[in-house]
């Protein structure tokens, strides 16, 4: 799914017409009510999934567009006490109802505060806005939202806490967001073994589960049987920063540096990096392949210097989220068995590509997979240790 940002309005629109599925979540800090109906009821034409993000992780968040919804203006007026209140509930509530309306979509997202500890008084706010919802969502699908801060993302006791009070839960499906300890990829094993325990549990319930604000090193939680990841083309929507919510911020377009993903290493690479691989003799091992979807990145290829070919932002976004839809499909598999098999198997020949482009000079900087490696490893074994036993015997498909 995308994972709407900054400027995605001409993305999301092009993309998901090429793809004809998957599906958009939309931001209410990045598009005023006009557009969210507008928008939304356009992409809902197209046959595909819109969910709104309430984007309610904090009552003092303050950036300006997404202060002008009414959803966010009642949950910053009510305290956390006020919100167990069935009035205060369902001034949040309404507001995000009458947008699933207007866009017809199938599902409501619950508004969730960042866990910032898993707290009773956390667990017990979940479980209330659940039952408000749906009484206040007209019929439509209940998804919650468990959104963790990055202490409680590394105790293990946390994400079993949330887990077990998840039994309960009234839902069709969870929208998980992690706070990560880094802006992009996360070398923390911890961090990314509780991750994929947390959504194995979810998804053990036999609830849906959709892991947002995810980028390309979430492809492990495939073997979580995770149903989908959202990502797009900013880091702070492949990401989690709190700060996002906040007024000021940084406009992203003056971040104007060009990056290409290459698949099959899980790095990007700079334009000059990719013309040092052309003069090397290894640019070709770096084109993606042909079944990944991705034709945006065909110019960089074409036999002209990639200096010289005038590769821009759009097309590097585009070809990012292509790819990365193309490998969500590499990575979905019929067992538990054969879905770490495919996570192994991808970890090791990307591992492969990315010593050999190295060796040759061709670096990915901060955005270089190879301290991730052995994290996503590590990850894994304690994914087998804690459910293997269980996904063995009950992997299915779709929760919806």
């Amino acid at each position: 799914m995308l994972q709407f940002g900054h400027g995605m309005i001409e993305h999301t629109r092009a993309l998901l017409r090429e793809w004809g599925d998957g599906g958009v979540i939309l931001s209410p800090r990045d598009l005023d009510a006009e557009q969210i109906i507008r928008v939304g009821s356009e992409i809902r034409r197209l046959g595909v999934e819109v969910l709104i993000d309430p984007q309610c992780f904090a009552h003092d968040a303050d950036h300006s567009r997404l202060a002008s919804h009414a959803h966010f203006n009642a949950f910053r007026k009510c305290t956390t006490n006020q919100l167990f209140t069935p009035d205060g509930a369902r001034e949040v509530l309404r507001p995000l109802a009458r947008y699933a309306t207007e866009i017809d979509a199938e599902a409501i997202v619950i508004p969730g505060l960042l866990a910032r500890p898993v707290s009773d008084e956390w667990l017990g706010l979940q479980s209330h806005m659940i039952n408000m919802a749906n009484n206040e969502s007209g019929g439509r699908k209940v998804i919650g939202t468990v959104a963790v801060g990055e202490e409680s993302m590394c105790n293990e006791e946390s994400m079993e806490a949330i887990v077990d009070a998840a039994e309960e839960w009234n839902v069709s499906a969870v929208y998980v967001i992690a706070e990560a300890p880094s802006e992009y990829l996360v070398d923390d094993p911890v961090w990314l073994a509780n991750l994929l325990v947390l959504v194995s549990g979810l998804k053990l319930q036999r609830k849906r589960v959709i892991l947002g604000y995810a980028n390309h090193q979430m492809l492990c939680a495939a073997a979580a049987n995770v149903d989908a990841i959202a990502s797009g083309t900013w880091l702070n929507v492949r990401g989690f920063p709190i700060d996002k919510f906040y007024q000021p911020a940084e406009d992203e377009e003056s971040r104007r540096t060009t990056w290409y993903y290459c698949p099959q290493s899980l790095s990007e690479y700079k334009i000059p990096y990719l013309e040092i691989a052309k003069r090397v003799g290894v640019l070709g091992r770096m084109r993606p392949p042909v079944g990944l979807g991705s034709r945006y990145a065909e110019p960089l290829f074409g036999g002209v210097s990639p200096g010289a070919v005038n590769w821009r932002e759009p097309d590097a976004f585009r070809h990012y989220l292509a790819c990365l839809r193309g490998q969500c499909s590499e990575c979905s598999a019929a067992s538990f068995q054969e879905a770490l098999k495919i996570q192994h198997d991808l970890l090791d020949g990307a591992a492969a590509v990315a010593a050999a482009l190295t060796a040759k000079g061709v670096r990915g900087d901060y955005r270089d997979f190879g301290k991730c490696f052995d994290t996503n490893r590590a990850a894994l074994a304690v994914l087998q240790h804690a459910r293997g036993g269980r996904l063995t015997r009950e992997w299915q498909g779709d929760g919806s």
